[in-house]
């Protein structure tokens, strides 16, 4: 006799370009795409899936209230799978043993010393540092796992992004 709960959870289907994203996936993958294209929700999908599957999962937002939308729908939309969460640390642990974690960018040294299977950067035009952010602190918490990142952004400039 089996113990095995099923549990359902309700994740957003990809629209076609999405999926024609995901499915020509790399392992650093840059979106440029206009508002409301649905690249938060292309994000939090790259998150959840690797997370379920008990990895630790990371993202990075420019500032804290960027972040707090995202926030709250992961929190929202993972309830149920969800063993133990800090709204102080913004990190939320799955009973599969995955974690997200969700940083500002504030400093560039966020999230350093971790390790990670999958990290988004949101609206990553609008991070001045990026490029330290990225070289210094983001891409060394994905050697350990081989991990990939994701780059979301609308076009600001001509900057790092």
């Amino acid at each position: 006799m089996s113990n095995k709960t099923t549990i359902a959870l309700s994740l957003p289907a990809p629209h076609p370009a999405q999926t024609k994203i995901i499915q020509e996936s790399k392992r650093f993958n840059v979106v440029c795409c206009g508002r409301r294209w649905g690249k938060t929700v292309l994000g939090m999908e790259r998150l959840i899936h690797p997370a379920l599957k008990g990895k630790p999962v990371a993202w990075f937002s420019p500032t804290n209230k960027l972040m707090a939308d995202t926030w709250r729908e992961l929190r929202a939309t993972l309830a149920p799978v969800t063993r133990d969460k800090s709204e102080q640390e913004k990190r939320i642990e799955l009973i599969s043993g995955g974690v997200i974690e969700l940083w500002s960018l504030d400093s560039p040294d966020a999230g350093r010393g971790r390790k990670y299977a999958v990290v988004v950067v949101d609206e990553a035009a609008m991070i001045p540092a990026l490029a330290e952010a990225w070289q210094q602190s983001i891409r060394p918490t994905l050697t350990d796992l081989q991990g990939s990142a994701w780059f979301l952004s609308t076009p600001k400039g001509m900057n790092y992004f």
